[in-house]
């Protein structure tokens, strides 16, 4: 049985309208989705607690050791699906039924709001992931989330394309490169989609969330002593 001092993150994922697909092409983005989710279990091991399991339809959940990943999977999540939109719900707590490899007949407050964050993300339309159950946190990681989103909701399918290949770490000659295309073109593109401010603001999330909102996690008694 899981302690219950012991905090945990958890993810709630909801493809946007999947039902609203034909038969036809909801087969194959539900296969798409089935891949994915199993790449993210394998490249992420080291730090999921329960992996990834499709739940209900278009929806996954998971249980995580830590909320860096966060920004990493909501970026991944929209590489795969660009013309879907998801919801994500990340909630700490504690769980009342004992840890399973996968996340699924799990249940407890971690759950609990997670499931609230993917209730708020539907009445507000709040895309790029909501947190839930961080305390004053919460406005300070939900305000740099949608900011971060309402940046990427407004590159093109080009722009994203080589936005997703300096996020890996290519240099723009590296990017022309391995598209083909001119080192200048390249440029344009980074200037015109404000990538440097863009990863720039994702980096500052990626520190608060390791140094303030990973300091949350653990047990009561590892949170008292933290502070």
């Amino acid at each position: 049985m899981a302690g219950e001092s012991q905090r945990y993150v958890a993810v709630i994922g909801d493809m946007v309208r999947s039902r609203d697909l034909p038969s036809s092409e909801r087969g194959t983005v539900q296969k798409q989705f089935e891949e994915l989710i199993r790449n993210l279990n394998r490249e992420y091991r080291k730090k999921i607690v329960s992996k990834f399991v499709i739940t209900l339809g278009d929806e996954f959940q998971g249980l995580l050791s830590t909320t860096t990943l966060i920004p990493d999977l909501i970026w991944r999540l929209e590489e795969n699906f660009p013309e879907r939109e998801f919801r994500v719900g990340i909630g700490l707590g504690s769980l009342d039924t004992p840890i399973q490899k996968f996340a699924i007949n799990i249940d407890g407050p971690a759950l609990h709001t997670a499931r609230a964050a993917i209730e708020t993300a539907k009445k507000a339309n709040a895309l790029g992931g909501v947190f839930n159950g961080f305390g004053q946190l919460d406005e300070v990681l939900n305000g740099i989330a949608r900011l971060l989103w309402f940046h990427r909701s407004h590159w093109t399918l080009s722009q994203r394309k080589i936005a997703n290949l300096l996020r890996q770490g290519m240099s723009q000659t590296e990017v022309a490169e391995h598209l083909k295309i001119k080192r200048q073109v390249v440029s344009k593109q980074v200037s015109a989609s404000g990538w440097p401010r863009y990863i720039g603001a994702e980096s500052a999330w990626h520190i608060i969330l390791q140094n303030y909102a990973d300091s949350l996690i653990g047990t009561k008694n590892d949170i008292s002593q933290a502070h």
